[in-house]
This record gives C-alpha cells, structure tokens and sequence, in this order.
C-alpha cells in the first residue's frame, strides 16, 4: 500500500514520526492519524513498563510476529531483544517449530502462553495458574496486553505491507552481526 502523505502532518504527528525515527510502521499509521497519537502511547506503555523483564517482553513479541507471519514485527523485535540481552539462539526458538533447548523452563511457559493466547484467545485455568506461578498479577496483565497488542501491531503490519527500512532502527550490540 503506497504511504501516505506525510507534508500537512499536525506539529503532534510530525513529532511522533521524529520521535520514532521515521520508522516504517509509525509512518504507515499516519493513514490513521486520528488514532496514531493513541497507539503510539500504547506502545510506549508496553515497551517501557518495568513490571515484568524485558527479555520476556522480547519472547513473547517476536513469537508473535513469527506467528502472524510478521518480517518486519519479528525483524525489529530481535533487534530490541538483543539489546536486552537476549542471544541469537534464543530468538531464534521463537520462530515456530524451532528447538527450543536454548530457552529456560520460565522462556519456554511464556512461548506456550503466548501460542495459547493467540490461537485459542484465552487461557485455560491450568494454563492460567501456570502463568501465575511465572508472573504476579501485574506482570500477568502486561504479559497478556503485550500479546494483544502485538497482534494488532502484526495485522496492521501485514495489512498495510510494511517493508523493513534500509537502515537499522536501533543499535546493534557489540557481539551482533545477524539480521
């Protein structure tokens, strides 16, 4: 889908976009420009909430984006996780299918959780107990909102036909040389 025109953006918008480094994704939702402030709030509460790792936040992401079929959603993501020090291999266990021996028990429940999110929209009881037993409430509530919002983030992706920038968005670490 072609993107949209970017010259009479409001003094908000423009500074979304510049905020965000121009990205790709926040471009194309300048399409919407009544809910781009909205979104871009709620996507800065998920990316900076403390109340639960960031390397579980990553997981739970890129998993998201390998199952919504997502390039550019798992691209980003794998990029941001190795910035918060998460290995090659263990992103790498989040493509559908993949082994998984790379993962801890806790990273291996939060793939689990994330699948049954996605493909049955809830949680059964065991299942929830079991996120329970990994995460208190709060980091519960934010583990199931990061999901569904990732879903969201992966169908506009998808639907719009958002392509990867040519540059990097965000620096790689030191030991990092993969996508």
């Amino acid at each position: 889908m072609h993107e949209p025109d970017l010259t009479n953006l409001t003094p908000e918008l423009k500074k979304i976009l510049d905020g965000k480094n121009n990205a790709n994704v926040y471009r194309m939702l300048m399409h919407s420009p009544n809910l781009a402030p909205g979104f871009t709030a709620m996507a800065d509460a998920v990316m900076w909430s403390k109340a639960w790792p960031a390397s579980l936040r990553e997981l739970a992401i890129v998993r998201v984006g390998y199952l919504y079929q997502s390039p550019y959603e798992v691209h980003q993501h794998r990029q941001i996780g190795r910035l918060v020090g998460l290995s090659s291999a263990q992103l790498d266990a989040c493509a559908v299918g993949a082994d998984q021996s790379a993962l801890s028990d806790s990273e291996r429940t939060v793939l689990r959780l994330t699948d049954s999110i996605v493909q049955n929209h809830t949680l059964t009881a065991p299942e929830r107990e079991e996120a329970l037993e990994l995460f208190n409430a709060n980091q519960f509530a934010d583990f199931v909102i990061t999901v569904g919002f990732y879903q969201l983030v992966s169908n506009f992706l998808n639907v719009f036909d958002v392509q990867r920038e040519d540059h990097d968005l965000f620096p790689k670490p030191a030991d990092e040389n993969d996508d």
